[in-house]
């Protein structure tokens, strides 16, 4: 069985892309920073808790193969579990495909007619584990590898639990909570897996994503916001100008599907040439119209 590090990535071995519009294209170059949102405010409505869901199953699967302690605290485990559904905790997702141009990405995550897709290259990615707490991983599909994970998970945690369990403190909660103390000590190692794990019908994306840590408390400088489509968006900025001197931001930059192709191209490309941010510009060549 595989462990659970080894699902996340020590180092990019390709160029991935981030799709965005004009807009944080222009924030980033002048900024040298990118954003990374809060993981409960991403389009996906459910993220987090469909993986939550993924593991009560594994968990309520699991909870009859054991006895006594340990069998409690799976189920102390589950109870616990509920939590993610009722509080927002603060981890951060800069997400990023594989797929330089899809129709679903322009249509989801860009602004109509100003979207572009931002090539990061190994290198830039690399530098951004380097010298941050990030962690980078392919997002998983599957079901089988969801329960493979989620496995993985579960008996680390109950190696260390059956390790630690003599020199426990059990009396500084009520005896159905008596492991939550344990467990909020995995809090952020969970919020990191379960951040990784999306819905098959999102599958054609082929997303990687770039995971914070975990973030206790709302009120570090860290944490900043913005102004979203609805509501106030939490976010952490990622500092991209440690890169050894190297000016150039981005492998590649694609222009999305445009009502005015070769102009938005030509200013583009002057611009990323201008301030010296691009190895090279392309195109879509996408046929969609929505104008």
């Amino acid at each position: 069985m595989k462990q659970v590090d080894d699902f996340f990535s020590s180092k990019a071995n390709k160029t991935l892309y981030h799709y965005t519009g004009i807009g944080a294209l222009l924030g980033i170059v002048e900024t040298r920073k990118i954003w990374a949102s809060h993981a409960y405010y991403l389009n996906d409505s459910k993220e987090i808790l469909y993986a939550c869901e993924v593991l009560r199953k594994v968990l309520s699967q699991c909870i009859s193969d054991h006895q006594n302690d340990e069998r409690e605290f799976l189920e102390q485990f589950t109870k616990w579990l509920e939590t993610f559904h009722v509080n927002h905790y603060h981890i951060f997702i800069f997400s990023l495909s594989e797929e330089r141009s899809l129709l679903s990405q322009w249509r989801s995550y860009t602004p109509h007619g100003k979207g572009v897709s931002l090539g990061f290259s190994a290198h830039i990615l690399n530098r951004i584990l380097q010298s941050s707490d990030f962690r980078l991983a392919k997002c998983l599909y599957k079901h089988e590898e969801h329960r493979e994970l989620m496995k993985s998970l579960l008996e680390k945690m109950l190696v260390t639990f059956r390790q630690r369990l003599p020199h426990l403190d059990i009396t500084k909660n009520y005896p159905p909570q008596k492991y939550h103390g344990f467990l909020e000590g995995y809090r952020g190692a969970l919020l990191q897996v379960l951040s990784i794990i999306k819905h098959s019908a999102f599958e054609e994306e082929r997303e990687w994503r770039l995971v914070s840590p975990y973030f206790e408390r709302y009120t570090v400088p860290e944490i900043k916001f913005r102004e979203g489509a609805s509501m106030l968006m939490p976010y952490i900025e990622i500092d991209l100008s440690n890169n050894n001197g190297e000016q150039k931001l981005f492998e590649e930059v694609v222009l999305g599907p445009s009502q005015h192709a070769n102009l938005s191209m030509s200013a583009l490309s002057s611009y990323l040439s201008n301030k010296v941010a691009c190895q090279k510009t392309g195109n879509s060549n996408i046929p969609f119209r929505k104008w």
